[in-house]
């Protein structure tokens, strides 16, 4: 198959690392791949390149954040008119944006069935694009409606939840044509550390009670925080890039001087950063933004082989409960989860070592992307 991925992120951020494993899986399977993505560097032209053997264009950065992602106004015509001159069988849309969707209807002029992969949920009350005082309310209002009406107008729909799977069968979708398909755990590029050692190779106490938390999104920290506030001695651990909000709230929960913001690590040493915590935490409000993801992070600490303290949230809630891979705990108790697992070396051995199983079972990609490519097949055959 001839297949495009469409991605609105820049490289190295956000769904970026759902949409470049899956071409690099499917590559691997003896499939053209393609996949655009956003430079971080270059503003004014493209940058081509083969990337374990998927072909990587990167478009130019000039308006990404233009009212938020998607928008560039260099990016999505360069898009259109790729899609529009090349052929390809399959085009994944990796939610939404423009850059992501629009290129595809052009290809699909050329013979290529859409799938749209919904990832997040943007629209409506609790969802990501609800926020206050946005600086162009016409995008908001844009993206409700396009983030519902792409998936209708898809060949076929993935979704990365049940909560989202859920979403695009009451929208009617048919539900032949719906899959629920997790993101796959990066197991490869992030291995379990002894803690001793990651410690020592990055000059940490090892004596020091540590929770650990990675991404750059980095929000409902405020749960954590409050949690930490009651954990004497407890540090919390931020791996990514230094936010002065998170300095700002530490300050408020009086923990400034046990936090430990690491700024950007790169992959190749995100291993040993995640060594370093005994814990890892997960907090997440109750919105429908947390309750239609999958985090990365939690697929992270699965691979890193940590325990996870997370908020009973979307399908988090199930994954702790069912694999045995961490506690959950709603607001008022997460001092407690969290002091209950960095008591317990040998319950924080047991969940550790469970969640680095799952991550390479359950969440193991080369057995999703041998569903994702049967669906292809299925949405090819209709």
């Amino acid at each position: 198959m001839r297949l495009l991925f469409l991605n609105h992120n820049t490289r190295f951020g956000g769904t970026y690392y759902r949409a470049m494993p899956m071409a690099e899986q499917l590559a691997a399977r003896g499939h053209a791949v393609t996949l655009l993505t956003v430079s971080p560097k270059r503003r004014w032209r493209a940058e081509w390149s083969l990337v374990n053997g998927v072909r990587l264009g990167e478009m130019p950065n000039w308006g990404q954040e233009y009212s938020g992602e998607g928008y560039g106004p260099l990016d999505n015509p360069l898009r259109i008119a790729h899609a529009g001159l090349e052929r390809y069988d399959i085009i994944h849309l990796c939610d939404h944006k423009p850059n992501a969707t629009f290129a595809g209807f052009p290809g699909r002029l050329r013979g290529a069935k859409l799938v749209s992969d919904w990832i997040d949920w943007w629209g409506g009350p609790g969802g990501i694009n609800d926020v206050p005082h946005r600086r162009f309310p016409v995008v908001g209002r844009f993206e409700g409606w396009w983030e519902e009406r792409s998936k209708l107008w898809s060949d076929g729909v993935v979704t990365i939840s049940t909560v989202l799977k859920d979403r695009a069968l009451d929208l009617g979708c048919p539900p032949e044509r719906v899959i629920f398909l997790p993101t796959g755990a990066a197991s490869e590029r992030i291995r379990p550390v002894v803690l001793a050692e990651a410690r020592q190779r990055l000059g940490v106490p090892v004596e020091r009670s540590i929770v650990g938390f990675i991404g750059m999104g980095q929000g409902d920290l405020e749960i954590v925080m409050a949690a930490i506030q009651q954990l004497a001695g407890v540090w919390l651990m931020v791996i990514g890039n230094k936010n002065p909000g998170v300095a700002q709230m530490a300050q408020r929960f009086g923990i400034a001087d046990r936090l430990w913001q690491t700024g950007f690590v790169p992959d190749g040493q995100v291993s040993d950063y995640l060594g370093c915590p005994n814990v890892m935490c997960l907090p997440l409000t109750d919105r429908a933004a947390n309750r239609g993801r999958l985090p990365n992070k939690f697929l992270d600490y699965l691979c890193a082989g940590r325990p996870t303290v997370a908020s009973p949230i979307g399908d988090i809630a199930g994954y702790c409960q069912d694999y045995g891979v961490g506690l959950l705990a709603e607001d008022d108790g997460f001092a407690s989860a969290l002091e209950r697992l960095l008591s317990d070396p040998a319950l924080q051995a047991q969940m550790g070592s469970q969640a680095r199983h799952v991550a390479e079972t359950v969440f193991a990609w080369p057995r999703l992307i041998g569903e994702l490519e049967a669906f292809y097949g299925r949405i090819l055959a209709n």
